[in-house]
């Protein structure tokens, strides 16, 4: 009785693991992933490395220039991308290329920017010339004085210098005085500021205004006023007008002398 006990107490450890065993199988498996995760990592690693050399190591096989050119040479922009596109596609320095190219001559904006699989695209916007300032400089659409290469057809623009104001000052009254001269079928053919910041103008039909040191926007509307009077008149052979008066202004015909036009508040005036 005493060993048929012992057996049947001695029969169930044999079909259970010991605890050390167990053990042994978890750290193994364990081991196993460690191992498997590093070599999946040397292997990843080393696939981006050559993916990444082989990219690096790609030739710029396009360039793509695009835009409205007319005072910028494509040959011009072409010497400034060679050199540098030389590094590859990936390592062309994209911003290095639009500062390089916004300095030259009428270059206003450049975008740069890749398209795969091997083609640097290049859009160059020009400035779009509005006035001259002085003798070698110009005003574009936003108002900014920039530098470039005169050209004929640009003769006919206004031509606008200070002596005295930055050009935005001047810049301002043009844009004041040419609004209001529109609706007259007039233009601005010249304005300019002296040392003493005296403003006078000169418009398409020829006639010369003096709008003096002050008051320049009450001066222009007064201006206007007096050409709504003109248009009852028979006479319009005006040569020069003179707005430096408190109110009113002296109006020179062709062939005549000055002679002082009265106009009231409610032409415009003061």
């Amino acid at each position: 009785m005493t060993r048929e006990l012992s057996q049947k107490k001695c029969h169930p450890r044999s079909r259970t693991a010991s605890p050390r065993t167990l053990l042994g199988w978890e750290r193994l498996v364990q081991s196993v992933k460690r191992i498997t995760l590093a070599v999946s990592l040397v292997v990843g690693a080393a696939l981006i490395g050559l993916l990444t050399q082989r990219a690096t190591d790609m030739p710029v096989q396009h360039i793509a220039i695009t835009g409205e050119m007319r005072h910028v040479a494509r040959e011009t922009v072409e010497a400034v991308l060679t050199p540098r596109v030389a590094d590859g596609f990936l390592l062309t320095d994209l911003s290095a290329i639009a500062t390089e190219l916004e300095t030259l001559p009428w270059v206003f904006d450049v975008n740069v920017r890749r398209e795969w699989p091997g083609t640097i695209h290049v859009q160059v916007t020009e400035q779009m010339p509005i006035a001259r300032w002085g003798v070698m400089s110009y005003i574009n659409q936003h108002g900014e004085v920039f530098d470039g290469e005169t050209f004929e057809r640009y003769d006919n623009l206004p031509l606008l210098w200070s002596e005295h104001s930055e050009p935005p000052v001047l810049i301002e009254h043009f844009k004041l005085f040419q609004m209001l001269l529109a609706p007259h079928g007039l233009s601005v053919a010249a304005l300019s500021e002296d040392r003493l910041k005296q403003v006078s103008a000169q418009l398409t039909d020829g006639t010369d205004v003096q709008f003096g040191d002050k008051d320049f926007a009450k001066r222009v509307r007064r201006f206007v006023a007096l050409l709504e009077s003109e248009r009852e008149s028979t006479d319009h052979s005006i040569a020069k007008i003179d707005l430096r008066y408190e109110s009113g202004a002296a109006v020179l015909r062709k062939k005549q002398k000055f002679a002082v036009a009265g106009v009231s508040q409610q032409q415009g005036g003061q």
